[in-house]
């Protein structure tokens, strides 16, 4: 018979538990009416709270438990297997991600102005550029770090089981919220310094200028739309892998150095980071295609147009035509950003002189 705990008036029965053999326990109890909460006593026993004792009646239920030792290990090995779901609630605080934000504009407008002094110290090729070439020079420098930032990245989100692989939609991290907040500060220093060099020089690009928006509104976007996962977006920064064997097929070709065999090799792998990224668009149809459902239902629909008119034009248009140019480069050593210029030979330096100057991304 169950036990009997007087609470006022109210009687309250407690039921005991009965071995049914092996790991399954029975369980015989008094039924109470209107019923308000089922309690874990302190003594292992189980307590039925009620206002109204009224008619009695019994059943049996089984409840299959797993031993002890079972038990732990078992919470342990899927405590170990599965990391958190949710980012830090920091992450959620604007304050914190607007301090992210100006860490990373912070940080590459100090590489922009290390570049600069330690160029303008060191390098007698930077002293003789024109105004705007030293500029660029300094953004390819600083594009670089970025891509070293950007490939660690990508890489991490491609071959690391973590919630961007198990979701790929809406999952996220601590460590891909700081990279898109840090690459949303680059993107806001490079769309600044594009648009002040187009005032100074009274220059403007129109396609870059595109592109580089483009690059800003879509992280942006994850920034304002912090629902959608992280997964497409660190793929899209593993595309500036190129940048770093860029800036040095730039500064070598300026330098005169682009008939050695360092600037030939660097040459054939940037081709083939191009070739890379070309790779790494067509994947990323795959998984939005594939994904489709998903990404309709959790993707907001100004984030979905920009994503796939940018991926569009970086497939059909932006990869092959810098791939083929990169290509040209090779078998023709030429300052394509900057007026098809020649490059000069090795050892010499240029004077300033009035060439067109069209910058590139990449």
């Amino acid at each position: 018979m169950p036990g009997c705990w007087q609470s006022g008036d109210v009687p309250l029965l407690l039921p005991e538990w009965q071995a049914d053999g092996g790991d399954r326990l029975g369980l015989t109890y008094a039924g109470l009416e209107e019923t308000r909460a089922l309690l874990r006593a302190p003594n292992g026993r189980m307590m039925l709270s009620s206002r109204h004792a009224c008619t009695t009646w019994s059943t049996h239920f089984h409840v299959n438990l797993p031993s002890q030792g079972s038990l732990s290990s078992d919470t342990m090995a899927s405590e170990q297997a599965s990391p958190p779901s949710h980012p830090s609630p920091e992450y959620f605080s604007w304050d914190y991600r607007l301090q992210l934000i100006g860490l990373g504009f912070g940080f590459y407008t100090a590489i922009f102005l290390l570049t600069h002094l330690l160029s303008l110290i060191l390098c007698r090729t930077y002293n003789s550029l024109l105004n705007k070439e030293k500029v660029f020079w300094n953004l390819a420098a600083t594009r670089a770090v970025f891509g070293i930032q950007s490939s660690v990245a990508g890489l991490r989100a491609l071959t690391e089981n973590s919630e961007l692989t198990r979701d790929r939609v809406r999952g996220q991290e601590d460590w891909s919220w700081f990279h898109v907040l840090t690459a949303t500060g680059f993107f806001v220093f490079e769309n600044a310094a594009l648009h002040a060099s187009s005032v100074i020089f009274r220059s403007f690009d129109l396609p870059l200028a595109v592109h580089h928006f483009c690059a800003l509104s879509g992280f942006a976007g994850a920034v304002v739309w912090d629902s959608q996962g992280h997964f497409l977006a660190m793929v899209t920064l593993l595309l500036e892998m190129s940048t770093p064997f860029t800036c040095i097929s730039w500064m070598l070709l300026k330098a005169g150095w682009a008939c050695t065999l360092f600037w030939r090799v660097n040459q054939w792998v940037m081709i083939h980071m191009f070739h890379c990224r070309m790779v790494l668009t067509y994947y990323m149809w795959w998984v939005t295609v594939t994904h489709w459902a998903e990404i309709n239902a959790h993707i907001a629909l100004p984030q979905r147009l920009l994503f796939f008119s940018g991926l569009a034009l970086l497939t059909v248009i932006i990869n092959p035509i810098w791939t083929h140019k990169k290509t040209m480069q090779l078998l023709n050593p030429v300052d394509w950003n900057f007026g098809n210029k020649p490059a000069p030979s090795n050892g010499s330096t240029e004077g300033p002189s009035k060439v067109s100057m069209k910058q590139h991304a990449n």
